[in-house]
């Protein structure tokens, strides 16, 4: 599993010579988070100079955003913005990257093994998205709230598993704690929010395992994140809260309570821990 991340700005992680095999050129790699097990990884990449792959089959389900730069796919290239999802075992094209450019990769259910012209081994087919030219659609609210924006980039039709963009405009705010049954991973692209876990702003990270309380939330800006998740994100509340882990369960029962994080990892650049000074 992985370990619980509460607000890492990417700023605070260390370069390291990016894990790309059979790739040609520069890369490297800021690892957010790692599943120890079966080495799933979501990493940060910079390229110093232009980086490319030949065609073959990834041991793991793939992605990749451009958040700034471009991104050449199969001769195909996009901007900022870009995204590219393979799943595991389907044959991949030759992937170029220019220089200067950095780029978000996730790898899901597998490590970094690369086969060249390796030959298929599941069904599916790659995607490449250029969210630019989707328009953004009003996520259903529950309560009086201003309404989320989401762009969906992926979504496996089995688990549920999904990549989407979110934003939220300024001024948006939810006081209820919430909980979900699946993991919630995001990182932050623009814009600046305050929550009780410190800020988070452009390069802010986060990797929530299942069941772990978290908000309240407030956009002092627009704010844009890039947000993924191993199953459906179903919110369950908690109102009426007292400190940490009280409240009133509203609509979840017995075997849905949370987890109680009691030492998440998060960087002191994004606000002082509730115990410093004692």
């Amino acid at each position: 599993m992985r370990a619980h991340v509460e607000l890492i700005h990417e700023n605070d992680y260390i370069w390291h010579e990016a894990e790309l095999p059979f790739g040609e050129g520069k890369a490297l790699e800021r690892r957010l988070s790692t599943d120890e097990e079966d080495g799933s990884s979501s990493l940060s990449l910079q390229f110093p100079a232009d980086w490319g792959r030949g065609p073959g089959v990834a041991h793991a389900d793939t992605e990749f955003y451009v958040v700034s730069g471009s991104l050449v796919y199969g001769g195909t290239e996009v901007g900022p913005g870009g995204y590219l999802q393979v799943p595991k075992g389907v044959p991949m094209d030759w992937i170029k990257i220019r220089e200067g450019s950095h780029v978000l990769h996730w790898r899901e259910y597998g490590d970094a093994g690369f086969d060249p012209d390796g030959p298929r081994r599941s069904e599916g087919s790659p995607s490449l998205i250029d969210p630019s030219k989707m328009e953004w659609v009003a996520a259903p609210t529950v309560g009086p709230l201003t309404p989320l924006y989401i762009k969906l980039l992926h979504r496996d039709p089995k688990t549920g598993f999904y990549t989407r963009l979110i934003r939220a405009p300024k001024g948006w705010s939810d006081h209820r704690l919430a909980h979900h049954p699946c993991y919630e991973e995001f990182y932050t692209l623009s814009g600046k929010m305050a929550y009780n876990f410190g800020d988070i702003d452009e390069g802010t990270y986060c990797f929530r395992p299942a069941g772990v309380k978290h908000g309240h939330f407030i956009a002092e800006t627009e704010i844009d994140w890039i947000i993924r998740s191993d199953g459906e994100l179903v919110n369950w509340y908690t109102t009426d809260e007292w400190v940490k882990w009280g409240g009133t369960a509203e609509n979840y029962h017995t075997h849905e309570a949370p987890v109680i994080s009691t030492l998440p990892v998060r960087s002191r650049s994004r606000g002082a821990w509730s115990g410093d000074g004692m």
